[in-house]
């Protein structure tokens, strides 16, 4: 678990350096920057309760508003580009990883605060 958390650090903070590229980069530097901040403070166990709370609820109903889109063009969803080529093809090739991301970090926010609530 604490091996992964930190791996999971070091990608999630990654992330947040490599969305200055992006569009529209400051609200996804600040998702994934958040994220990865949650998991340093877990790993040097001083991870407030209320924070993996916070992300994971943003980053569910984030990603579940992209959802309504990506149903719109579901039709132009080509699986191989969303998970073997780096560049965007298409908007919706763009949704399906967005929306991917932000469900790994609610995901491992869960996972965060369930741990958090073990130990304390």
């Amino acid at each position: 678990m604490k091996i992964l958390n930190w791996i999971l650090c070091f990608l999630f903070l990654l992330s947040a350096v490599l969305q200055y590229n992006d569009p529209d980069p400051l609200l996804w530097m600040i998702m994934w920057g958040a994220a990865g901040i949650a998991c340093l403070l877990y790993g040097i166990g001083k991870l407030p309760m209320w924070l993996p709370v916070a992300i994971g609820a943003v980053g569910l109903v984030w990603g579940l508003a992209l959802l309504p889109g990506i149903i719109r063009t579901a039709g132009d969803i080509r699986w191989n580009e969303v998970f073997m080529q780096a560049g965007m093809s298409n908007i919706t090739v763009e949704r399906v990883r967005e929306m991917g991301g932000l469900l790994i970090i609610s995901i491992w926010m869960a996972v965060l605060l369930c741990k958090s609530r073990k130990t304390s």
